[in-house]
């Protein structure tokens, strides 16, 4: 900030370096704007501010630098010569700062999942670190993966996941889940033909002779889980989705099927890999609960 008054006109310089302290970025950004702008109103719109609070944060800056930086006109915001003077250096001063902040801060982590993963795990790790996340399939995740457009995908251990790091963060059942345990057989909602859902079909079938009822086919476990949250339809889902929506596995059933959820990752080095590590111990943590 000392550049910033760098001005003859300026005295007491030991008083105006006490009161720069004290003086908030924000507060700068408003006077650069309403001075562009030739406009209070325009610039405390800009900014979410209401049109007096712009002018105390401006009377701030004034303050802070012991000197009139702007005539205060009823109709337009206009500048001083001293304003004139300083309004370069301090747009120059507002960047540089603004730059070193951003040098500072963390990359997000760039991950990947399943719509249903992601309603269980996402709200957990945002308390971590800052997430760049993004809905994908499992082949699209692992992809993005290999081809390093994300950091870590989470899946389903449902096929090879060759050339990165597969730690496992949680393990349950597929099963036919209801708000009502005590429902009686009926035709069930089942997602895309995956291989859990082919296991499904076959166990039944050896069970009970038949040929799984279906009611309907719904490509999204999530869509599933929030159907049966809020009717008595039976669906097929992971444990971890059917405790979110408050389910029940039904009587009727076969024997579930097992999965794990894998977190994929390529490994790295020093911070980032203490990074990866205390992703994994938190959604451990996230599907052991």
């Amino acid at each position: 900030m000392q550049d910033l008054i760098d001005i003859p006109e300026v005295k007491h310089l030991q008083k105006i370096e006490h009161s720069l302290r004290n003086l908030r970025i924000a507060d700068l950004e408003i006077f650069i704007s309403a001075a562009r702008m030739k406009n209070l109103g325009k610039a405390a719109h800009a900014h979410h501010l209401s049109q007096s609070g712009a002018s105390t944060a401006i009377r701030r800056v004034e303050t802070a630098f012991c000197i009139a930086l702007c005539t205060h006109e009823r109709r337009q915001f206009g500048l001083t010569r001293e304003g004139q003077e300083l309004l370069p250096k301090i747009e120059a001063a507002v960047k540089q700062m603004r730059d070193l902040i951003v040098s500072r801060e963390e990359p997000p982590i760039r991950l990947v999942t399943t719509h249903a993963i992601a309603q269980v795990a996402v709200p957990f790790l945002l308390s971590l670190n800052t997430i760049d996340f993004k809905h994908m399939r499992p082949d699209q995740a692992y992809a993005a993966i290999l081809h390093g457009e994300a950091e870590i995908a989470l899946v389903l251990d449902n096929a090879p996941w060759k050339g990165v790091v597969a730690a496992e963060v949680g393990s349950g059942h597929f099963q036919l889940y209801c708000r009502n345990q005590e429902v009686s057989l009926k035709p069930v909602l089942l997602p895309e033909e995956q291989m859990e859902v082919l296991f499904l079909q076959q166990t039944w079938l050896q069970v009970h002779g038949y040929a799984l009822p279906i009611k309907s086919r719904i490509p999204s476990w999530s869509l599933i889980g929030q159907i049966c949250g809020a009717t008595d339809e039976v669906g097929f889902l992971p444990d971890f989705l059917a405790q979110k929506f408050g389910l029940h596995p039904v009587l009727w059933q076969p024997t579930p099927s097992p999965y794990r959820i894998l977190a994929l990752y390529r490994g790295g080095e020093g911070h980032k890999q203490e990074q990866f590590d205390s992703i994994v111990r938190a959604l451990c943590d996230v599907f052991s609960n």
